[in-house]
C-alpha cells in the first residue's frame, strides 16, 4: 500500500481516503469502526468519516456517552 506524501483532505473522507489518512488497512479501519474507537456514518455500501473524528482519535480524546 502507498501513502501520499502530503495530501490535503476534506472534512468528510471516504474509506480510502481515512486508510490513507491514518495509514492502515481497510481491516484495521473497520475494526476500529466496529469497536466504536472512530465514529463514522454508512452511506449506501460504504462509510463516511469526519476528519474531526478521526484527528479526536489520534489525539486520544475521548467523547462524553450521554445515554449510558
Amino acid at each position: 500500500m502507498s501513502f501520499p506524501m502530503k495530501q490535503e483532505y476534506s472534512e468528510v473522507m471516504t474509506t480510502n481516503e481515512a486508510m490513507a489518512y491514518l495509514r492502515v488497512t481497510r481491516k484495521t479501519l473497520l475494526k476500529l469502526v466496529s469497536t466504536g474507537k472512530i465514529r463514522a456514518a454508512k452511506v449506501g455500501k460504504d462509510f463516511r468519516y469526519l476528519k474531526s473524528e478521526i484527528d479526536k482519535f489520534l489525539k486520544g480524546d475521548k467523547e462524553e456517552d450521554f445515554f449510558s
